[in-house]
């Protein structure tokens, strides 16, 4: 049935689309099509993917070796690296459940993912080992395996390397080696998944925004629907040079960046980490085409001092997500990339990231994008539930697509309450227009009540990001007596206005700009906002510390 959004769909892309092979699958057989162009870049070290298959089949065997069956989940702890590359789909080829931990995360939170998972091997960096071991006790830990940064550098590195190099390989009585894992491992051919559409691939675990973090089971169909589907939207080619500087353990990084690419059969250029530097002076050196990001990261680019000593011409795709993009910066950014095609997306863990996406060929200001590939979005009321409530009125967002989770893992209540009749309920607050672009207004829990009005942090903030003193802002809702609650917005300045710029500043500059009962009423400047390992402002902290000290009320 043909949807309002179909009617500006790019004319290259496909409407709808089934995966019917495995992702791995896909890289294998860019392995036999390709063995010796060049898959893997990690700051000057090239692995092929003759080479790179070659390694994922002995991880899979050794893997099996140490008697990981099929269903087993396998947790992988570690920064951006060849290894997460080969343990992700080494353990996909083994039939067991990829289980990506944070590697920013500590002992307690390593603990909370590996007993809720119940996974008895993990996969993580040597420098790593301090949280592993006050947590493992506390566990049903079997097997783990380490790896370090230099396991896989080069001798003449071409790029800064990360800070945690500073760390020498490590060898820890009672761990396996991964890389004697892999030497030891006979060579074998085969996959050990049974049921593509049912199976479960990856154990992607939300971010906790309410309670405590939650497992969403996505089934290798699901993961399979979702990287390739990304390919077919965005028209990647095989002559394409992605920069993975996502956290490929975040959904964004792992299907846009790692999974996209290499089923393509592209080049993925791997940074450990973000810093501005470095991954300017990479795009540059590799003369990259696709860069997947987030808003943060592009703010702190084009920021940096010495942009403009490089060359980013190359790239024909920027797109990110996170938060809203500054227009001062996105003209900024034109500027460096005038070839690239710039949008952003939507998405949430529980479908594999998959929501609402730019247009290639058409971007509307004010609004997202448009459902993805074979995906409907619906805006239900926010009371009822009720479907049908019409244009341009806001309400919660639904989306149905064939990356759908099959549920959250051992969370029967909580996987009743999130996905109903096939349809995920986000908890996000949108509206869509005639032509089928999606707006987000913000959470239903972050909403501000003021004045018996529905305020949104994102309206204000989008409107906070024209006053050309600020870098980074967000807003949330503190008590008031009078208004019942009123926005208190957080501010990070740029570095020249550091020290000119007032509190009474910033609320003159609002009571010009936005409405009186939108208007911010406190300013609270900070050097930095808390954020997501993906890059995202995490607006939840900063309500959890205005609870603590029991808000501040307005003057």
């Amino acid at each position: 049935m043909e949807k309002r959004w179909h009617k500006i769909w790019h004319p290259n892309a496909p409407k709808s689309f089934t995966p019917e092979k495995l992702i791995d699958e896909c890289l294998r057989d860019n392995a036999i099509k390709y063995p010796e162009k060049i898959a893997l870049s990690f700051y000057g070290r090239n692995i092929k993917y003759k080479e790179l298959d070659n390694t994922i089949e002995q991880l899979a065997s050794g893997l099996i070796n140490l008697g990981v069956k099929v269903g087993d989940r396998v947790a992988i702890y570690m920064e951006n690296c060849p290894q997460f590359v080969i343990g992700y789909f080494g353990i996909l080829r083994a039939g067991a459940i990829v289980v990506p931990v944070n590697p920013m995360f500590k002992y307690l939170e390593l603990e909370y993912e590996l007993n809720d998972s119940g996974a008895e091997t993990l996969i993580a960096f040597d420098y790593l080992f301090p949280e592993i071991e006050k947590a493992k006790s506390q566990t049903k830990l079997n097997n783990i395996i380490l790896t370090s940064l230099w396991d896989y550098l080069p001798e003449n590195p071409t790029l800064p390397l990360p800070p945690e190099t500073k760390y020498p390989k490590e060898t820890i009585p009672g761990t396996i080696d991964f890389m004697k894992l892999l030497e030891e491992a006979p060579l074998w051919t085969g996959s050990k998944v049974g049921n593509f559409k049912e199976d479960i691939a990856i154990l992607q675990y939300t971010a906790g925004t309410t309670g405590l973090p939650k497992g969403a089971m996505i089934t290798h169909s699901a993961a399979a629907f979702h990287i390739i589907g990304t390919t077919l939207t965005f028209g990647y080619t095989q002559e394409d040079v992605h920069i993975g500087v996502m956290p490929f353990f975040h959904v964004q990084g792992m299907v846009q960046s790692m999974g996209a690419a290499l089923v393509t059969g592209c080049r993925l250029v791997i940074l450990a980490r973000f810093t501005p530097e470095v991954l300017i002076r990479a795009i540059a050196e590799y003369k990259c085409t696709v860069l997947i990001t987030t808003t943060t990261m592009v703010i702190a680019m084009i920021n940096w001092p010495g942009i403009d000593q490089y060359n980013l011409s190359s790239l024909r795709i920027v797109w990110y997500g996170g938060a809203p993009m500054p227009i001062e910066i996105s003209d900024r950014l034109k500027q460096k990339v005038p070839n690239a095609a710039m949008g952003e997306g939507y998405g949430l863990t529980e479908t594999f990231g998959v929501g609402a996406i730019t247009p290639r060929n058409r971007s509307k200001p004010g609004f997202i994008g448009i459902p993805f590939i074979s995906t409907d979005i619906e805006i239900v009321d926010l009371e009822t539930g009720l479907k049908g409530i019409g244009s341009e009125r806001e309400g919660e967002i639904i989306i149905k697509t064939p990356s759908a989770m099959k549920g959250y893992w051992n969370k029967p209540e909580e996987t009743r309450e999130a996905l109903r009749e096939g349809w995920i309920y986000t908890g996000d607050i949108g509206k869509m227009d005639e032509e089928g672009y999606l707006s987000i207004v913000g959470r239903k829990k972050e909403l501000i009540k003021c004045s018996g009005f529905n305020v949104s942090p994102v309206e204000i903030e989008e409107i906070l990001y024209r006053n050309s003193s600020i870098s980074e802002v967000a807003v949330i809702g503190i008590p008031d007596p009078y208004r019942g609650e009123v926005p208190k917005v957080f501010v990070v300045l740029k570095p020249e206005y550091k020290g000119k710029i007032n509190e009474e500043d910033i609320i003159n500059w609002a009571k010009e700009n936005i409405s009186s009962h939108k208007r911010p009423r406190i300013v609270d400047f900070r050097d930095s906002l808390p954020k997501s390992s993906a890059g995202k402002i995490l607006r939840r902290i900063l309500i959890e510390e205005e609870k603590k000290k029991g808000g501040e009320r307005a003057a």
